[in-house]
């Protein structure tokens, strides 16, 4: 059987997702934790893509989001709820905030902060998505992980909270070879969840993989083969990437695949395109 897989309600609106260059995906598990995965290609004004930006980030305390859409926008929505869930440095290190509760109160300022942005961005769209483990509440065999979708103008919260469920936003959660790929690895056969039996993690690196290999295997523009991986835990936060070597049959040379220099800020991120002699402005993925 099938537990729960992408719905409409997932995808952007028609007018918006072929603008929405990317694929941020995320997921939870039976094993009581989430799991966020980003790829890293920006598509510029003039058309051209560029391998450039980390669009998925640990926020506060077990919670984690990624966004789609204009860049410039993007990183000033993440930044705005980085900042609206600070923790004092001297709270205890188990202290979080409840990610149904950001779900609903943080709208209010991503309104504000979107509004403030040019006309030119907010016409590229902006959607965010956040994966959370709340302080207290459990599900499965840990916590009970919120998966929250937030979409421009309004950013009225879509908030998905149960046991397993997947959820995306860009261009890559309309393509069927994607959902095809990744749909079988939800059920309750499939062999991935015997991945943490190994190790604590262990089912979240697994789909990170698989997500991996099927970029490399159907590359579609504005999307890129190189992905974060974000797991987010009640108590800890990871962050990886798919670093990885393939060595290909016929003792042919061995193919390294890593990471490229990417921006983590839009500051940043103009830096590197404008030392390639372009412009930043209204890039989006």
């Amino acid at each position: 059987m099938y537990l729960t897989f992408v719905t409409g309600t997932c995808d952007g609106p028609p007018d918006q997702q072929h603008k929405l260059m990317t694929w941020v995906v995320a997921a939870s598990t039976i094993y009581g934790y989430g799991a966020m995965y980003s790829d890293v290609q920006v598509t510029l004004r003039n058309g051209e893509t560029r391998d450039l930006v980390q669009k998925a980030y640990p926020i506060s305390n077990f919670i984690a989001a990624g966004f789609a859409g204009s860049v410039r926008i993007g990183f000033m929505l993440l930044e705005s709820l980085s900042y609206m869930l600070q923790i004092p440095p001297d709270a205890p290190a188990n202290v979080a905030w409840d990610p149904l509760w950001v779900s609903v109160n943080w709208p209010q300022v991503a309104r504000q902060v979107f509004e403030r942005e040019p006309a030119a961005e907010q016409a590229l769209g902006s959607h965010i998505l956040m994966i959370g483990a709340p302080p207290t509440e459990t599900a499965g065999l840990g916590a009970k992980i919120f998966i929250t979708r937030f979409v421009a103008p309004e950013f009225h919260p879509g908030i998905m909270s149960r046991t397993i469920k997947i959820c995306s936003i860009g261009s890559g959660a309309g393509i069927a070879e994607y959902k095809h790929s990744i749909k079988p690895l939800f059920r309750l056969t499939s062999g991935i969840l015997r991945g943490e039996i190994m190790r604590s993690g262990g089912w979240g690196e697994a789909l990170g993989t698989a997500i991996s290999h099927t970029l490399n295997d159907e590359p579609r523009r504005g999307i890129s083969r190189h992905i974060h991986m974000i797991l987010v835990h009640r108590g800890e936060i990871r962050v990886g990437q798919n670093d990885e070597n393939i060595y290909p049959p016929n003792d042919a040379a061995r193919i390294e695949i890593r990471m490229p220099n990417v921006a983590t800020s839009y500051s940043q991120f103009l830096r590197l395109v404008q030392s390639s002699g372009h412009d930043g402005a209204c890039a989006v993925c």
